[in-house]
C-alpha cells in the first residue's frame, strides 16, 4: 500500500492535479489491502458444478430477505444503515432456487486459482456476486439479473442510447440560446432568454438542464458499450458470468426518490459503481469509534466520509490548465467537490424531519393512504428544490471548463431538422473538405 500511495502521489505531482481513475483506484486499494481482509472474509459466489445444496448455499438462502422499500427509519426511530448508500433495489422474488445452485468460494489455497479469484475481485467494482462480511451488502447477493434475455438487454441499451442522445441534443439546443452557460459574468438567477418562460424560476430551469445533461451523458456510459460482450456471449465466446445482461441493474427504481428523497436518489436510484471504494473508510472509522449500528452518528460518519471522498474523486474531472476558465483550477475543483460535500447535509435534514414525523405519529402512519401521498409529493418537491440549489455548483464548474462551448453530440437531430446543418463537430466537417 505505501508503494501504491507514493506512486499515485508522484503522478499527481507531475500532472499538476488529481484524476478520477487514480483516486478511485487508490481508495479501492486502501479498502482491499488495509481496511478489509478479502483473504479471510470475502467469498466469491459461483454456480455449483455438481448437484446438491451445501452448507454455504443454505447459509446464503437463510440470509436473503425480500426488500420492501427499506424505510428511512426503523419503528424504534433508529437509522437504517443501508440508506447511507444502498444497493440498487432489484427483484428478489423466487431467488431461493437460484441461490441453491450457488456456492461461496473462499480465497483459494493454490497460487494458480488465487490469480483468477483475485483478478475477478479487482474488476468487481460493485462487488456483486461477492460476500464481503457486510450484512447490508451480503443480504442481496447474488443479485437477480437485470434482464431476462440478451434481446431484452439489447433493446434497453439501444433505447437508453437514443433517449440519452436526444436529451443531450435538445438540452444543448437550449444552451445555445442562454448566455449563462458560456458567459461567466451572467448569474444563474438572471432572466431567461425567452419571455414565454418568464414564470419559470431561472435557477430551476438551468439546474434541470445541467442535471439532464449529466444524467443523459452517464446513460451512454453503462449500456451501449456492453452490447459487445453481450454479442460475444451470443456467439458462445463468453460465459454467462461475463455477459452484462446477467448482471444487476446499473440504476435502481426512480420510485425510491419519492419514497426516500435525496437518500433514495443516491442510495437506491443512482449508479453504485464507486459505492464501496468511497464508503469503506467510513465504515472502518465508524467501527473504530465503536458507533452503534443504526445510530444517527454512525450514519452521519459513513455518509459524510463517502461523499467527502466522492468529492475528491470527482475533482479529477478538472484538468490542470482549463482553456476557458477565469478562475484557478483549484477553485473549479472545489466547485465540483462542493456539490458532493453538500449531499450529507440534505440527507441529515431528511433524517431530522423523519425523526420528528415518526415521533409525532408513527412509521406506519406514513406508509398508507393520504399520509403516504403527502410524503411522496413532499419528497419529490424537496428533491427538486435541493438539486436546484446544489447543481449550481456543477453549473459554475462546467462553464468555467468551457464544457458548453461545444455541441455535446457530433450530429444534431434538432439542428438538422431545422435546416441548420447536421454535423456539429468541426473535426468531422474538416474530413469532408
Amino acid at each position: 500500500m505505501p508503494v501504491i500511495a507514493a506512486c499515485t502521489a508522484h503522478a499527481w505531482w507531475q500532472m499538476g492535479g488529481v484524476d478520477v481513475i487514480s483516486v478511485d483506484k487508490l481508495l479501492w486499494a486502501l479498502m482491499l489491502l488495509v481496511l478489509r481482509e478479502p483473504w479471510k472474509d470475502f467469498r466469491r459466489i459461483v454456480r455449483k458444478e455438481h448437484g446438491g445444496v451445501g452448507n454455504e448455499a443454505d447459509a446464503m438462502a437463510n440470509e436473503l430477505q425480500t426488500p420492501t422499500g427499506v424505510p428511512p427509519l426503523t419503528k424504534e426511530g433508529d437509522v437504517s444503515e443501508q440508506m447511507a448508500l444502498m444497493e440498487p433495489a432489484c427483484d428478489q422474488v423466487d431467488r431461493k432456487a437460484d441461490v441453491d445452485q450457488m456456492d461461496g468460494q473462499p480465497y483459494p489455497a493454490t497460487f494458480g486459482r488465487r490469480l483468477s479469484w483475485v483478478g475477478v475481485l479487482l474488476v468487481s467494482i460493485r462487488l456483486n456476486n461477492w460476500k464481503i462480511n457486510s450484512p447490508s451488502h451480503d443480504r442481496y447477493q447474488p443479485p437477480s439479473p437485470a434482464f431476462q434475455s440478451r434481446t431484452a438487454f439489447m433493446k434497453h441499451a439501444i433505447l437508453c442510447f437514443i433517449r440519452g442522445y436526444l436529451i443531450l441534443d435538445l438540452t444543448r439546443a437550449y444552451i445555445s440560446t442562454d448566455s449563462y452557460f458560456t458567459d461567466t459574468t451572467v448569474s444563474i438567477r438572471s432572466p431567461l432568454p425567452f419571455t414565454s418562460l418568464r414564470l419559470v424560476p431561472p435557477q430551476l430551469l438551468r439546474s434541470m438542464v445541467i442535471g439532464a445533461q449529466a444524467w443523459a451523458l452517464l446513460s451512454q456510459v453503462f449500456y451501449l458499450p456492453c452490447l459487445l460482450p453481450v454479442g460475444l456471449h451470443a456467439l458462445g465466446w463468453l460465459t454467462d458470468e461475463w455477459s452484462p445482461h446477467n448482471w444487476a441493474p446499473y440504476y435502481g427504481p426512480p420510485q425510491a426518490i419519492f419514497s426516500h428523497g435525496v437518500r433514495g436518489f443516491w442510495g437506491q436510484y443512482w449508479h453504485q459503481t464507486m459505492r464501496w471504494s468511497v464508503s469503506a473508510p467510513g465504515y472502518a472509522l465508524a467501527d473504530v469509534m465503536r458507533l452503534k449500528s443504526g445510530s444517527v452518528l454512525r450514519y452521519a460518519v459513513i455518509t459524510a466520509t463517502a461523499f467527502g471522498l466522492s468529492g475528491v474523486v470527482h475533482m479529477g474531472l478538472v484538468p490542470p490548465e482549463p482553456l476557458h476558465s477565469t478562475i484557478s483550477p483549484n477553485v473549479i475543483r472545489l466547485y465540483v467537490a462542493g456539490f458532493f460535500w453538500l449531499q450529507p447535509l440534505a440527507m441529515l435534514v431528511e433524517l431530522l424531519v423523519g425523526h420528528i414525523c415518526v415521533r409525532a405519529t408513527s412509521l406506519q402512519y406514513w406508509q398508507h393512504g393520504y399520509a403516504l401521498r403527502t410524503r411522496t409529493l413532499a419528497n419529490g418537491i424537496w428533491v427538486i428544490v435541493w438539486f436546484t440549489l446544489a447543481l449550481s455548483l456543477l453549473g459554475e464548474a462546467g462553464r468555467q471548463l468551457g464544457y458548453w462551448r461545444f455541441w455535446t453530440v457530433p450530429i444534431s437531430v434538432w439542428e438538422g431538422l431545422r435546416g441548420e446543418g447536421w454535423i456539429m463537430w468541426p473535426v468531422l466537417l474538416a474530413g469532408t473538405r
